[in-house]
């Protein structure tokens, strides 16, 4: 149970990651320039955190350019989503066979899902 939980996790955070790098780097080539730009657009979104899309009147709400930035874009909810995997990873982890064919493992899902959602699913 736990080493499923650990490979769905590492699933979620590569997805994660590959959301982040096409929204950073391919967002006009992407399926997510047809989503809601104010949301996943990062040229716009960034404009969330702060009061009328202006950093110079503050923040749109407590904590908003800090604590609480990764409910204010796509990129930042991603990349919160990624650590947390990342962390809970951390957490549960037991080994199953030794060290490095483990992490050989994990690394071998985390780049093959991360290179198919990026390169492949994700564009249009």
């Amino acid at each position: 149970m736990t080493t499923v939980l650990l490979i769905t996790l590492l699933i979620i955070a590569a997805i994660s990651n590959a959301i982040m790098d096409v929204l950073s780097y391919r967002y006009q080539t992407s399926i997510f320039v047809n989503f809601s730009k104010n949301w996943w657009n990062p040229s716009v979104s960034w404009k969330n955190k702060w009061k009328n899309g202006n950093p110079e009147q503050g923040e749109r709400f407590w904590g908003s350019s800090r604590w609480f930035v990764r409910f204010t874009d796509a990129w930042h909810f991603f990349q919160g989503l990624m650590f947390t995997c990342f962390m809970v990873c951390i957490v549960i982890y037991k080994p199953v066979f030794s060290g490095l064919i483990d992490f050989a493992l994990m690394y071998l899902i985390f780049t093959t899902t991360f290179q198919l959602f990026y390169s492949k699913i994700f564009m249009k």
